[in-house]
């Protein structure tokens, strides 16, 4: 890795270090809001809906696991399917409309919605823990950690049951996720990087457990790994005009972190690596703006696997 490119990642480590605490400027969801009715609750002539139930390793936790799969025959292959964090919330933007424009494209994805077996749009218990990596730097008072255990359900208990239920492409295989969800995204791709072809990460948390992920990255750069994977990064770009307010303003990222995290990884062998950035876009608002375009992408051909 040239030098030019460690010395700027270790700059934006150090500058996340020395300020310490999360950056709480990002805008809170409402953590009491209900999902109410959805389109799972009634018929699409362009998709099917089943879910499955799941429990965490340690009986701590209940998921629902929402498959919404098309009403044509499987291609050759199997259809690509897409694994959306935050099910709950994704189940809230999606539409009839959206369903319909994906049925009639190239190849229309399965979509399988991780969600927390309850009528919350965010479960801030189980996602702070099942999201976050294990690390002494842990952020926010909720207990963090889990990110191994929870990969490890998906991927030997989650995918199996998906693929039982409908025929996918094991080589067309998306992860999705926003905010904590998106440093899950980072930490699959950088510890284990073949569970997946292609990642999208959407403001993704890198303030969490002071810049852990950015100090990851770095250690899997030191390593010069060849990777076979997609990357899509994308930010709101309100969040860099965004003035917090005094007592947290210390606690923000630099303004071009994202980008820098980006065209760092860029250099690893066997990685493409997009980056994205929405004007206007607020961090709360890029939960909404960004699955039509993962959604469509997919369906066009356009983040198909190798």
């Amino acid at each position: 890795m040239p030098s030019s490119y460690r010395r700027c990642l270790t700059l934006v480590i150090a500058l996340i270090i020395g300020v310490g605490s999360p950056m709480l400027a990002q805008a809170r969801p409402d953590l009491e809001r209900k999902i109410g009715t959805t389109l799972v609750d009634s018929k699409s002539p362009d998709y099917q809906f089943s879910d499955l139930r799941f429990t965490s390793a340690d009986g701590q936790r209940r998921y629902r696991v929402h498959i919404i799969k098309p009403r044509i025959a499987p291609p050759l292959g199997g259809f690509p399917v897409i694994y959306f964090l935050d099910g709950n919330a994704v189940l809230m933007e999606l539409n009839a409309q959206l369903l319909a424009q994906l049925a009639v494209q190239k190849q229309p994805p399965v979509l399988v919605l991780l969600s927390y077996d309850n009528d919350l749009r965010i479960d801030s218990k189980g996602r702070s823990y099942d999201y976050t990596p294990a690390s002494q730097q842990g952020s926010g008072k909720q207990p963090h950690g889990g990110a191994d255990a929870f990969l490890k359900l998906i991927d030997t208990q989650i995918k199996p049951a998906v693929a039982a239920q409908v025929t996918v492409n094991p080589q067309q295989q998306t992860l999705w996720g926003h905010s904590y969800g998106g440093l899950f995204v980072l930490h699959t791709l950088l510890t284990q990087p073949a569970t997946f072809q292609n990642y999208i990460a959407v403001e993704p948390s890198l303030w969490w457990g002071k810049g852990f992920i950015l100090q990851e990255a770095q250690r899997v750069m030191d390593r010069h790994p060849s990777l076979s994977a997609h990357l899509q990064l994308w930010i709101g770009g309100a969040e860099k005009m965004r003035e917090a307010p005094p007592i947290i303003r210390q606690s923000q990222l630099p303004a071009d972190a994202a980008h820098g995290l980006a065209t760092q990884l860029a250099t690893l062998d066997g990685l493409k690596v997009d980056y994205r950035e929405w004007a206007g876009l607020d961090h709360g608002a890029m939960l909404g703006a960004a699955i039509p375009p993962a959604l469509e992408g997919i369906a066009k051909g356009e983040a198909a696997g190798k």
